[in-house]
């Protein structure tokens, strides 16, 4: 709705349906082959099938880049990663603690991919 009082005719054709929505844990989580330590991964589908992937990681404060591979364990023991990039700008300067950030897969999110190359 561009003005917020009626959906435009594009946008009444656009179902907005999600399915099949997962979340689960990541351990021992890389970014770009570094530890970054653990994640929260989001996957669904769209109504169209298309299927769409998050992350939530909690970082040490540094200059965080905006894309890369990210990789970790699921609890299985299932290696998953794939290439991620920033959803929005990245977290400002913090002087200590962890900061969430918050990726968007731009690859699919692969079974069995090593930290590097995924």
């Amino acid at each position: 709705m561009a003005d917020g009082s009626s959906p435009s005719p594009d946008e009444d054709a656009i179902p907005r349906v999600i399915r099949n929505h997962r979340r689960f844990a990541l351990s021992e989580v890389t970014f770009d082959g570094e530890p970054v330590g653990g994640a929260t991964i989001d996957t669904w589908e769209n109504a169209a099938g298309a299927v769409f992937w998050a992350a939530r990681v909690l970082m040490a404060p540094r200059d965080v880049p905006a894309s890369g591979a990210l990789a970790g364990r699921m609890r299985d023991g299932r290696i998953v990663g794939g290439r991620v990039a920033l959803s929005g700008p990245g977290p400002g300067p913090r002087p200590r603690g962890a900061v969430l950030v918050e990726w968007h897969g731009v690859s699919p999110l692969n079974a069995d991919a090593e930290g590097e190359d995924a």
